[in-house]
């Protein structure tokens, strides 16, 4: 019995595919299974001797005939999945599949359930086909036991990506098959920091092991350099994570890669699961593609947009906000705070929020009273009239707050010592880390956000997590030591998915001291995301360009100004404001006052705003995104970093270049991507304010030399087309 439901659309929506196309064939029979089609990706897989196993992936759209596929090869399997320690593949059986169309009309939903004749677990694969070159998969493991039982490894997906025939004919003398990227640090102040490496019979590990998903990403690219495919996976989950791949090439001229992907912790035990109860792992997100680096980034940007991320809330897309600075300086009062307001809307900003601070009992206390959500005392009038002043002036109206901790001043952390995280019966991370495996701590959590969202009539509400906890905490249950983490991502996923159901005129964003959370699982909840604490220039900008192969840049917010001191007063100011203007731009700490600001500097910063929101903004939103230098060294220095936006008509584009250091020459030839053969374009130069028309082929044929002298100097093009 074969059962096919396609769904082909032609979209109108930015995208850089017109078409999309989901289609799920599912076999049964000795061996079931499904075949998976998503635009032009296919994967099959089945069940053989009680593995869920992959049978071949194809980017062509192309289905291979039955009398080609391999009868008794093994393969890793599609899945993985332990329970007190064994490993459940090679004892599953076939229970059934059932598809349903999603709320984007383009996804389907396949979902395969599986029984084990080892253990009493019922498994549901969720394998949603996007309509696009990416699928994404989660399982539902489900306790039909009378005790409870212990998940101790699991895997949403992993298995053989490819394998490859003949491909020694296809390479340079001593290349491997298959290299692929990965975040090659894990420390603060380091997001987006790719590193190629080969896999030539070898096997590559890479953890997250921060007690968040970190500033190192639980994601690699992987490409097959005999086809020009590349593999692409993301695991959305904001805890602990480990991957790994095995390249193999053999005697017989074949070359295979496998992986895993999936949360880890330093406890054998992840989750404890009650009799009857369901659990959900995090999402992996797959993508298969042949096409270079930017096409394959520019699809897994279609999908984050489409797919991943909550809509734009009406009239408040993608703003210019200001951020108070009142945690760095000695005092900050009702008056102090409207000083900022007052510059904030000198600049133009459309957003202005309080950021660390405004609460507890003493003034420049930050971190030791967070978890005290009150005005403090140099705030008699409590937050009301800053918030009255800020909308008067124009802009929304927002605060920082970070749920997930408490200080060591903190009320809260005297009346309830026991809602500290604990590791072997002792606090952890300093005893800051707030322990959401405890429902009472995490309902707490989720009505005070709520009471401060109503109290304050907030329009955006801004989460920060600067607490490391790596091994994270444990606890015993039911006879088991289990790892608090994965109870923790779970109760933070549902508050925030209810709060925004609950709030749904107001913008979340996502902050962990920086880019310390920056996976596909948070960003499922959250408007917008902090892309990194670190100002000071190149690396800023080498962050900029790493964190844009994952997100689209409209949702990406840099901080601008001096309050951070050195990290942020390298390089010439426009330099600075480029940067800036490449993302979502934030102010914070312009001028201790109006009258102390810079005159000449105030109307930069102005000029800056101004082409952001009339020149930038419109381009950046919905982009194609280019990257003419892809991964320079994040610690060494490098010549130029080179960006560019363009919209999906090819109409308009912006390219900032920037010189990061004197090494090399000064000049770089720009060959624009994104742009049309058979249009001219008007271009206008940021440094001089010249305007000149180019042809198109001129353009893409001959380049456009860019000189610039300085090391962390800049440029800054913007492309329309007459």
């Amino acid at each position: 019995m074969r059962q096919t439901l396609p769904v082909l659309l032609c979209l109108a929506a930015v995208s850089s595919a017109a078409e999309t196309y989901s289609n799920a064939a599912i076999r049964s029979g000795p061996e079931p299974g499904v075949r998976f089609s998503s635009g032009l990706m296919v994967c099959d897989e089945t069940l053989r001797n009680g593995h869920w196993m992959n049978r071949y992936w194809l980017a062509t759209g192309l289905i291979k005939p039955e009398f080609h596929l391999p009868a008794g090869r093994a393969t890793p399997d599609s899945f993985e999945l332990a329970i007190e320690g064994q490993e459940l593949g090679g004892s599953w059986r076939w229970e059934g599949a059932s598809e349903k169309a999603l709320h984007n009309p383009e996804a389907l939903d396949v979902a395969v359930t599986l029984a084990s004749s080892a253990r009493p677990i019922k498994l549901v694969v969720h394998t949603v086909m996007t309509g696009g070159p990416v699928m994404v998969r989660w399982l539902e493991i489900t306790n039909t036991g009378a005790k409870p039982t212990a998940i101790t490894r699991v895997s949403p997906w992993s298995g053989e990506l490819w394998d490859t025939a003949q491909y020694r004919e296809r390479l340079a003398p001593g290349q491997a098959a298959f290299e692929f990227a990965y975040a090659q640090y894990q420390e603060w102040g380091h997001e987006g920091a790719w590193r190629f490496e080969p896999l030539s019979n070898t096997t590559k590990t890479v953890a997250g092991t921060r007690g968040r998903s970190g500033w190192g990403h639980p994601t690699f690219f992987a490409r097959n350099n005999a086809t020009g495919e590349w593999f692409v996976a993301s695991l959305g989950w904001s805890g602990n994570w480990s991957m790994s791949l095995t390249g193999d090439e053999q005697p017989n001229d074949r070359a295979r890669l496998s992986f895993r992907l999936g949360p880890a912790a330093a406890d054998p035990v992840l989750r404890v699961v009650a009799p009857g109860e369901t659990v959900k792992t995090g999402e992996t997100h797959m993508l298969l593609m042949n096409a270079d680096l930017d096409h394959v980034i520019q699809a897994l940007h279609e999908h984050v947009r489409r797919n991943v991320l909550p809509p734009p809330i009406p009239g408040r897309e993608y703003q210019v906000e200001s951020n108070h600075r009142g945690y760095i300086v000695d005092h900050e009062d009702e008056a102090g705070l409207k000083r900022e307001v007052d510059l904030a809307a000198s600049v133009g900003a459309e957003e202005f929020l309080i950021d660390a601070g405004w609460y507890g009992p003493e003034p420049n206390r930050w971190a030791q009273n967070v978890g005290d959500w009150y005005a403090g005392a140099w705030l008699p009038n409590d937050i009301t009239p800053v918030r009255e002043y800020a909308r008067k002036k124009g802009m929304l109206f927002g605060l920082w707050v970070e749920i997930e901790s408490v200080g060591s001043a903190a009320r809260l952390r005297k009346e309830h010592p026991d809602w500290v995280l604990t590791r072997n019966g002792k606090p952890v991370g300093g005893g800051r880390q707030l322990d959401f495996a405890n429902p009472a701590v995490a309902a707490w959590a989720e009505a005070e956000i709520a009471r401060i969202i109503r109290k304050y009539d907030l329009d955006m509400f801004r989460l920060d997590y600067n607490t490391t906890v790596e091994e994270g905490g444990n606890r015993p249950r039911d006879g088991f030591l289990e790892n608090t983490e994965w109870r923790h991502v779970e109760a933070l996923y549902a508050m925030f998915d209810r709060l925004r159901a609950q709030f749904p005129r107001v913008i979340f964003q996502n902050c962990a001291g920086g880019g310390g959370r920056l996976d596909l699982g948070i960003m499922r909840r959250f408007h917008n995301t902090e892309l990194s604490d670190w100002m000071r220039g190149p690396r800023n900008l080498k962050i900029l360009n790493g964190m844009t192969w994952i997100l689209p840049p409209e949702i990406l917010l840099r901080t601008f100004g001096t309050e951070v001191g050195e990290h942020a007063t390298d390089g010439d100011l426009d330099q600075q404001l480029r940067t800036t203007m490449l993302c979502r731009p934030i102010f914070r700490g312009l001028s201790p006052s109006m009258d102390e600001f810079n005159p000449i500097a105030r109307r930069k910063i102005q000029q800056a705003v101004r082409e952001f929101k009339d020149e930038v903004r419109p381009i950046m939103i919905g982009s194609r995104v280019y990257h003419h230098t892809p991964a320079p060294p994040m610690m060494e220095a490098s010549p130029w970093l080179v960006l560019e936006y363009a919209t999906p008509d090819s109409r308009r584009a912006v390219v900032g270049l920037f010189r990061t250091s004197h090494e090399g020459d000064s000049t770089f030839r720009l060959f624009p991507r994104g742009l049309d053969f058979g249009r001219a374009y008007r271009v206008k130069f940021g440094n001089s304010g010249q305007t000149v028309e180019i042809p198109g082929d001129r353009l893409l044929q001959q380049g456009l030399p860019i000189r610039i002298e300085n090391a962390m100097g800049s440029e800054l093009l913007i492309f329309e087309s007459k």
